[in-house]
């Protein structure tokens, strides 16, 4: 498993470790000085990239506007940073610029003859977007470099994807071997997440006031060549939901990780995966699965059970729907009560279709 690259801001204090690193030339106060031009602009920031509190690299970090669409990044590498550190390096930067500052495209410029940063930059998934005309000054004069781009809808590490049904969208995110989060969507729900946003406004799927278009004119549809373009278990899960919506499947074989969630709540959520499809359980039926059949104690938890459940960050996969209130009624549903009447009413349906037509 690689060593975990950590970033964080450039402090003053770094001025001789910048200078024994060959990050930064010239007397420590030069670099003291240097070090405040960077931290002062509104329009950038300079970051360390550390791996096991060694400095490997110092990232500047360029905004070209406020509104933060766009973030333009050099990277400047100590001498012993090698290929498998450098592409640590890139693959933090990046999940730093599209997961937590939300910017929707990372560009990068290569200089002519750094075929090393080339590779990185292809190998993480970053397009030659242009060829920038006397962009670097040589002893000889000036030459070309290339301008590598990425956009947030092309992030292959961690990334989002959508899944249309009748009342809605079921919005699927998660990386190359795990998901982590599926939400359902009423169409016109306005988006929140700055993340999301900035792909769904990319991909068209945006309506005239910012919330989930209609599914009308099939612009959610994805072909195979496009589902490669998402990391594996998201698109994986994508080809899933799609067949559950069709009433094609009736259970789920992708990998989820919960990455938040208490203790309690991870045994909520573990515990809802044993209801069967077109079966619905009540909260205090979950309740005695966790205190071992112990009735007095399975109703000290009922509620609990219910908030976990309305919780539940993997939607549907993880089927929260199935648990109903203990006379029938369908209550507590973050998506909204309509559409878990939809699914329960879908499943039910489809589980007794093949019955009947036995029997017939």
């Amino acid at each position: 498993m690689a060593d975990k690259i950590d970033l964080r801001k450039i402090h003053i204090s770094d001025s001789s470790d910048l200078r024994r690193r060959g990050l930064m030339e010239g007397t420590i106060k030069y670099i003291e000085d240097d070090i405040r031009s960077l931290g002062t602009g509104s329009l950038g920031e300079a970051m360390l990239a550390t791996k096991e509190g060694v400095i490997y690299a110092m990232i500047k970090l360029f905004r070209p506007d406020r509104k933060k669409v766009r973030a333009h990044v050099e990277f400047v590498f100590t001498s012993d940073a090698n290929a498998d550190t450098q592409s640590g390096i890139v693959d933090a930067v990046l999940s730093y610029c599209f997961l937590e500052e939300y910017y929707h495209k990372v560009t990068v410029i290569c200089n002519p003859g750094n075929e090393g940063l080339e590779r990185i930059l292809v190998g993480a998934g970053f397009n030659q977007e242009a060829v920038l005309r006397d962009e670097v000054r040589t002893k000889n004069g000036f030459e070309d470099a290339g301008l590598f781009a990425m956009l947030s809808y092309e992030y292959p590490r961690y990334n989002v994807a959508f899944v249309p049904f009748e009342r809605g969208v079921a919005m699927v995110a998660g990386g190359e071997d795990y998901i982590d989060s599926v939400k359902l969507f009423h169409y016109g729900q306005v988006i929140e997440d700055p993340f999301v946003l900035n792909i769904t406004g990319s991909l068209g799927l945006l309506d005239e006031n910012g919330g989930f278009a209609r599914n009308d004119d099939g612009r959610y549809d994805m072909d195979d060549e496009q589902l490669e373009f998402l990391p594996a278990e998201v698109a994986k899960a994508c080809v899933e939901l799609k067949e559950y919506f069709a009433s094609n499947r009736s259970a789920f074989d992708v990998n989820v990780v919960f990455k938040t969630g208490t203790t309690f709540q991870k045994k909520v959520w573990n515990a809802l995966n044993s209801i069967p499809y077109g079966v619905t359980e009540s909260y205090e039926d979950i309740a005695l699965v966790l205190t071992d059949g112990n009735l007095a104690e399975a109703r000290k938890i009922t509620r609990a059970v219910g908030a976990a459940c309305s919780d539940n960050p993997v939607a549907v996969i993880v089927p929260c729907h199935r648990v109903i209130g203990k006379d029938g009624s369908i209550v507590g549903y973050s998506a909204g009560i309509d559409i878990k009447d939809y699914l329960l009413l879908r499943e039910s349906f489809t589980a007794v279709i093949p019955l009947i037509s036995k029997e017939g």
